[in-house]
């Protein structure tokens, strides 16, 4: 057990699940790795139905610096790690996948890293052009990553790798704000931290997939429930969810939609059966697409509006904010919360 003499630097948790086979020994490398710092693990076994939390408390009764947590019922990784925190008493506190595909190793570059840069905020990053990534899975983070910088605008290229090291106090100012639990919490987790203020920094790491598959253990459920959680965290950081606009708001909202569209439809109708001399006419069959037919073209045109609408709404969300971003209305979530 840690001393509590002489409070530990570094606390790292480990959130486990089924890791009873190897969790013991995994402990020891972390502890081997991490010997020349003052530091703790905090092992959070997410209700586990083998003797993870056995061979975890094995380990603590040897000596080494390790506290063993339970959860009754699997929660989900992020719920681990938030539950895990309220163990740890380090100043800084790391993240990391118990089953050790990122080398322990890797803590000690991200404390230097975060040492050298005064970061508050040390996010791993895989390296995605290395080769034990099957292609599919590359695509899917490539996809993933696209869609967190253009929802988000996040200065880091990767979210989702399983190491990470914070400063205390933005794990005490971020954890309350965050909601998801299981997929896609490292994105909420990190826009707390940037909308608060804190500085984010990002370092390359090395992994050592061993997973089955094209998709390793994501699958199409994991994949559907991080991109329904992305949204909602997109909406749950939004102008939308600050403003909290009432019903009045809301009709005048919808008029204003309405108004558009008929707009549209009216400039089209005006528009289309014109008379148009050369180069004119030749300059508006191009823009209006009256080379395809009929029914293609008005599903291009609407297709286009409706990407034009999602990509402004998107922009004006990141406007919005940077604009309110010192004021706190919603005090439970993320949106227009800032550091004091």
């Amino acid at each position: 057990m840690p001393d509590p003499n002489h409070p530990p630097e570094l606390s790292v948790i480990l959130p486990s699940f089924n890791e009873g086979a190897h969790i013991h020994a995994n402990i020891l490398r972390v502890c081997e790795a991490l010997k020349s710092l003052r530091y703790e693990i905090v092992v959070v076994d997410d209700g586990s139905s083998d003797n993870t939390f056995a061979e975890s408390q094995r380990a603590a009764d040897e000596g080494y610096p390790v506290r063993v947590v339970k959860q009754e019922v699997n929660r989900g990784k992020g719920a681990s790690l938030f539950h895990g925190f309220g163990f740890c008493g380090g100043e800084l506190v790391a993240f990391l996948d118990s089953d050790l595909e990122i080398a322990p190793e890797n803590i000690l570059t991200l404390v230097k890293v975060m040492q050298a840069t005064n970061a508050d905020v040390v996010a791993g990053v895989k390296d995605l052009q290395a080769n034990q990534f099957p292609p599919l899975r590359r695509l899917m983070s490539r996809s993933y990553r696209a869609m967190v910088a253009l929802l988000f605008g996040l200065t880091i290229t990767d979210t989702q790798t399983g190491i990470k090291l914070f400063r205390r106090d933005v794990l005490a100012d971020a954890i309350p704000r965050v909601s998801a639990r299981r997929f896609a919490f490292d994105i909420e987790l990190l826009v707390a931290a940037s909308r608060f203020g804190y500085r984010i920094v990002e370092q390359p790491v090395e992994i050592a997939y061993h997973r089955s598959g094209g998709l390793g253990r994501m699958n199409l459920t994991n994949i559907l429930g991080m991109f329904v959680d992305t949204l909602a965290i997109f909406y749950r950081a939004s102008f939308w969810h600050w403003l909290n606009p009432g019903l009045r708001a809301q009709i005048w909202m919808g008029m204003f939609v309405l108004g558009v569209f008929l707009s549209g439809v009216g400039v089209a109708k005006l528009v289309t059966p014109t008379i148009l001399e050369p180069p004119l006419k030749d300059i508006f069959h191009i823009l209006l697409l009256q080379f395809l037919p009929p029914l293609l073209r008005d599903w291009l045109i609407t297709l286009l509006g409706v990407l034009f609408v999602i990509i402004a709404l998107i922009q004006l969300n990141k406007i919005v904010m940077t604009a309110f971003v010192h004021r706190d209305r919603d005090r439970g979530g993320l949106s227009g919360i800032t550091r004091k």
